[in-house]
């Protein structure tokens, strides 16, 4: 896919510096509950990073309909890698951002992208990658969290 028509947004990418950081240390040497909860606030505050980005999209409408993830794959380096196809039910070409969530076994969130596409034809297949912005173990899925077509 070209970087003309996709390009990650890293406004998740907090997320991916802070999780592991947030696993991995203590001040403490509290338990891992504490732990486990600092990465869930972590992601968390990923996932408000991800609507931010979104909302700063002014006069787009909702297309999550328009928008397919596939089966998650794995990259070389371990990050999941899910394949996505749009589908503009536009009348005209148009730009998308498209928040991915990647979720694992349990259905927990462990990861999320903003991806953003541009001049995607109007009622043509069009396809792009999300890529997860840390390697990820186990199970998982992508799925479309919001999509705004602009």
């Amino acid at each position: 896919m070209s970087g003309r028509r996709t390009r990650t947004i890293c406004a998740v990418s907090l997320m991916a510096v802070l999780a592991p950081a947030a696993v991995g240390c203590s001040d403490d040497g509290g338990a891992p509950s504490s732990q486990v909860s600092r990465a869930s606030a972590a992601i968390a505050s990923a996932k408000a990073s991800a609507q931010a980005e979104l909302g700063k999209i002014k006069g787009g409408s909702q297309a999550k309909r328009e928008v397919r993830a596939g089966r998650v794959t794995r990259d070389g380096a371990g990050r999941a890698v899910a394949p996505l196809t749009v589908t503009n039910g536009g009348k005209h070409a148009a730009n998308y951002a498209i928040e991915v969530n990647f979720r694992n076994g349990s259905g927990d969130l462990v990861d999320a992208v903003v991806l953003h596409l541009s001049k995607v034809p109007p009622h043509r297949p069009t396809r792009a990658t999300a890529r997860s912005h840390r390697k990820l173990t186990g199970r998982t899925t992508a799925q479309v969290g919001t999509a705004v077509r602009y």
